[in-house]
């Protein structure tokens, strides 16, 4: 009796391994998103049938979640906010895998909506083709990453180039953090404890400092108003600033051109490590 009562116990034992490894490798092979890069690189003349006529270089490299199955409602949900919160909110609505050709294509648009009156003018009044301005020439430039951050984030980085004849050309980043358990884009108050906004703020001004003096090759910065007498801060004191990241070594925090110094010095990229900044953060 005690032998057929061990061997029942036995088999018991090994069929539920046999389920639990089951279980384990249908885990394992779960479908996941994936992650999608959708490239636009093209030049667009300002007249179209005309290739002598000043162009357009457009670059765009948007990325999205490419959804698991069609029951992957949380990756449709990751891309709608991506798309809700960038670009001004132009793209609610529209395909992921469309954002970039939709973009390019408003942009040619604008482009020749802007010049190509101004051109045919110059043209028309006797302008010889060696003579055309130079800012007739744009330059339009997206580049977008989407990779894990911390946890169970994803961090999505967007900066925009733009040259369209002035004085130099533009540049502007967009950060974002986004629950990959809710789809919910993390703003500064998710993210940091609210009592905590000065003890942030005095680590984020440290890290501008150790930045200064490493751009500078000097150390004689030391102070906020070091900071001042080279044109940083002249308007504001240190805070949080809109983009920030909750990446895998540290939070990082972005300014850019002119948030807080002239367009010469660039923006600001400063990465705080975790082991300095944990006790700040929301859990």
């Amino acid at each position: 009796m005690r032998k057929t009562y061990l061997l029942l116990s036995t088999f018991f034992c090994f069929l539920a391994s046999g389920i639990l490894m089951q279980s384990c490798i249908e885990q394992k092979q779960k479908p996941q998103a994936e992650i999608t890069s959708s490239v636009i690189d093209t030049t667009v003349y300002l007249k179209s049938d005309v290739k002598s006529s000043p162009s357009c270089k457009i670059h765009i490299e948007y990325m999205y979640l490419t959804p698991a199955s069609a029951e992957d409602s949380l990756s449709m949900l990751i891309n709608s906010e991506i798309q809700k919160n960038l670009f001004e909110g132009k793209y609610i609505g529209v395909a992921p895998e469309s954002v970039s050709t939709q973009m390019a294509d408003n942009y040619i648009r604008s482009y020749r909506t802007d010049v190509l009156k101004l051109y045919e003018a110059d043209v028309y009044n006797g302008m010889d083709e060696q003579d055309i301005p130079g800012w007739y020439n744009y330059e339009y430039d997206i580049q977008a990453n989407l990779e894990n951050g911390r946890d169970s984030i994803w961090n999505y980085t967007v900066t925009t180039f733009e040259s369209t004849g002035g004085a130099h050309p533009n540049t502007y980043s967009k950060w974002l953090n986004i629950d990959a358990v809710s789809g919910k884009v993390l703003t500064a108050e998710d993210a940091f404890k609210k009592e905590a906004e000065k003890k942030i703020c005095d680590l984020i001004l440290q890290a501008l400092i150790e930045e200064v003096n490493t751009r500078m090759k000097t150390d004689t910065i030391r102070t906020i108003d070091d900071l001042r007498s080279i044109g940083i801060l002249l308007e504001s004191d240190p805070y949080i600033p809109e983009n920030f990241l909750l990446g895998k070594g540290g939070v990082s925090f972005l300014y850019n051109r002119y948030e807080i110094a002239p367009y010469a010095s660039g923006d600001f990229k400063l990465t705080i490590p975790y082991n300095e900044i944990e006790t700040y953060l929301n859990k």
